[in-house]
């Protein structure tokens, strides 16, 4: 009898040869550097070794990308991709589910995060924001990062929790910027394949643990007061919606679960906005036309006095602002997607077991989407609409991230209300490069600004 052949592996893409070590170290380090080497190198879809993570292939080609996107979530997915995070976000979060868990998680989030209830939470962003602005020094340079990551713990604080200016928020603002500032290392995901991450998990001897058992307490402490109906209610925050909820079968969510979708939302909902909020006054306050033209829009809408919440839809320049800072300066460069079956992307098929990345930065940057790519031209979300695959800093298909509209909303908000304040440069021959805090992308120099006086 002939003898049969074994069916052929599917051929990944090309990649780099260097070691999956020096992958990992490059990735950590420069990330975009090594993006940009490989797609000049290898072209729309090239293939990253990364040791301890496995291999990612990286989609820089827009209909590649939406076939992922529309891809069935049986058959990619992303929760295992994300896995790691399950040691921090907890099992029950939304990063790290999939199939029907995730799609039954995310109906009960989707409500406080988007719509009408979005005005609600305005003048929590706007006063922090006054607030802020108020304390800036001037004529000085310092960088705006920290200032930025305060205004949205704070916001988050007060808008998921519900709770008021005082100790108790003071208290958790420690805390959480505690608990976080451990996990911005740059070479976090080096540290991340020598430490198991998710045996150590509870572990009262590595701080970040520590300070997460720590906080871990107090969420607790809150979610049993507001059981027995301590506290602020009425439906203005975002705990207050989850104890409120109930699953399709009528069951209310357990205390677990709402502790993992608090958390997920108190990290996710803080620091990738104060980073894009960063990276956005990097891009437009070095350039007087962009400026002068938000001023303009600022002075016409508002009058000169801090914004309204009916002012933000015609703000449409500086709504146009932020989504190019969006494009131009990602906070997340790709989202990931793990094949459980063969799947064609891009006219190739991929076999079980890769990570498929749709990657943002590099399709933000095709000439043919964006002429000029490299330039800061808000414009272009005047003149024209991006498909979800053309643009897609928050992800996309059934995994975009739930609080895109909350990021974007208190984005425009605390914009306005700063621009509106105060009159802000760049100090001289500042430069500001992408560097890893942790998983994220944010400046090496903290977005260093200066708030000149009313008298320069």
């Amino acid at each position: 009898m002939p003898q049969r052949l074994a069916p052929s592996t599917p051929q990944l893409p090309p990649g780099p040869r260097s070691p999956a070590w020096w992958q990992l170290v490059r990735f950590a380090g420069d990330p975009l550097g090594l993006l940009d080497e490989c797609h000049h190198r290898y072209g729309d879809a090239f293939t990253l070794d990364i040791a301890g993570y496995g291999r990612f292939v990286m989609l820089s080609n827009p209909e590649a990308v939406r076939e992922v996107f529309r891809a069935d979530p049986e058959t990619l997915h992303s929760g295992e991709a994300n896995a790691m995070l399950t040691a921090t976000v907890g099992r029950n979060s939304v990063l790290v589910l999939d199939g029907a868990p995730h799609a039954r998680q995310r109906r009960v989030l989707v409500p406080p995060l988007k719509g009408e209830r979005m005005r609600a939470f305005f003048d929590a962003m706007r006063s922090e924001t006054l607030d802020a602005a108020r304390a800036c020094p001037l004529d000085s340079p310092f960088p705006a990062l920290p200032m930025m990551r305060r205004i949205t713990l704070r916001v988050i604080l007060r808008t998921a929790m519900g709770l008021a200016p005082g100790p108790e928020m003071d208290r958790f603002e420690r805390k959480m910027e505690a608990f976080l500032s451990n996990g911005r290392q740059r070479y976090a995901l080096v540290l991340m394949t020598i430490v198991p991450i998710n045996r150590l998990s509870g572990s009262r001897w590595v701080p970040l643990f520590r300070q997460l058992s720590d906080l871990d307490d107090d969420l607790s402490a809150v979610i049993a007061a507001r059981r027995r109906g301590e506290g602020p209610t009425g439906g203005e925050n975002v705990l207050d919606d989850l104890l409120a909820a109930t699953h399709e079968d009528g069951s209310p969510l357990d205390d677990r679960e709402v502790r993992d979708a608090l958390i997920t939302i108190l990290i996710a909902g803080h620091e990738t906005t104060a980073l894009a909020l960063a990276w956005a006054l990097i891009d437009i306050v070095p350039r007087p036309e962009v400026v002068d033209r938000l001023a303009d829009e600022l002075t016409r809408v508002t009058g000169g006095a801090p914004p309204e919440a009916d002012h933000l839809p015609a703000l449409e320049y500086l709504d146009a602002a932020i989504r190019e800072s969006l494009r131009i300066s990602p906070v997340v460069p790709f989202v990931v997607r793990k094949t459980v079956r063969p799947f064609v992307a891009g006219g190739r098929e991929y076999p079980p077991g890769v990570v498929l990345c749709p990657c943002s930065y590099l399709v933000h940057r095709r000439d043919e989407l964006y002429p000029d790519p490299d330039q800061f031209r808000p414009e272009r979300f005047l003149e024209r609409k991006f498909g979800p695959h053309e643009w897609f800093p928050f992800g996309g298909g059934n995994r975009v991230c739930l609080g895109m509209p909350f990021s974007l909303y208190e984005m425009k908000t605390l914009l306005a209300t700063l621009l509106g304040q105060v009159r802000l440069a760049r100090p001289t021959g500042a430069r500001s490069r992408a560097r890893r805090y942790g998983l994220v992308l944010g400046p090496d120099d903290e977005a260093r600004v200066i708030v000149r006086s009313s008298s320069r």
